[in-house]
């Protein structure tokens, strides 16, 4: 267990774990109100923080071990969180949020083995790194409120891409082996 904050997380195995990705988010996201959807919640750590910032949170992940995960660390850390399992948006099918949150898998595929499939989920982004961003950013109109925001880190290892979106750099850290851009979609 580690706390950030008034945090507290628990990591349960084949749950990606809060990292330097995790803590750009955390730390960088702006006041955010309203209806939050959170894809790929891993232990929570954005979810509840952003619950405790007041927002109305629903984090979705496709990975069971996951969901529950933060449904632990939200009860543990008394963060009013609905959770649901299920790939990207179809548990929140005909639902609207005002902004939607996503630390992606953004790795190409790599020689590390992970030895569990549901973290390799977390980690890899298809083959360029682009992959679950590209069909997240093509998808989320269904559930995106008409003026709404998404907020994703984007690394310096995946392939450039082009999008439709207007883009706003909120935060970047370098590290020695990528750049981290905490970066809004509108």
């Amino acid at each position: 267990m580690f706390a950030v904050g008034k945090i507290n997380i628990t990591n349960f195995e084949g749950v990606y774990e809060p990292a330097e990705d995790s803590w750009l988010m955390v730390n960088h996201l702006p006041e955010i109100n309203g209806r939050v959807l959170e894809i790929g919640c891993g232990t929570g750590i954005v979810s509840i923080h952003l619950a405790h910032k007041g927002a109305q949170v629903t984090a979705v992940d496709l990975n069971p071990k996951a969901v529950e995960a933060t449904r632990f660390n939200s009860q543990n850390n008394r963060a009013e969180t609905e959770i649901l399992e299920g790939d990207m948006f179809a548990p929140v099918s005909g639902r609207r949020f005002g902004t939607i949150v996503c630390n992606p898998p953004y790795l190409p595929p790599s020689d590390e083995k992970y030895g569990d499939s549901d973290l390799a989920l977390a980690v890899e982004g298809g083959p360029d790194g682009i992959g679950f961003v590209s069909r997240l950013l093509s998808e989320s109109s269904q559930c995106l409120e008409e003026g709404g925001s998404i907020y994703l880190i984007i690394s310096s290892r995946m392939k450039v891409f082009d999008t439709k979106w207007k883009r706003q750099i909120i935060h970047q850290e370098k590290y020695f082996f990528e750049r981290l851009i905490l970066e809004r979609f509108f």
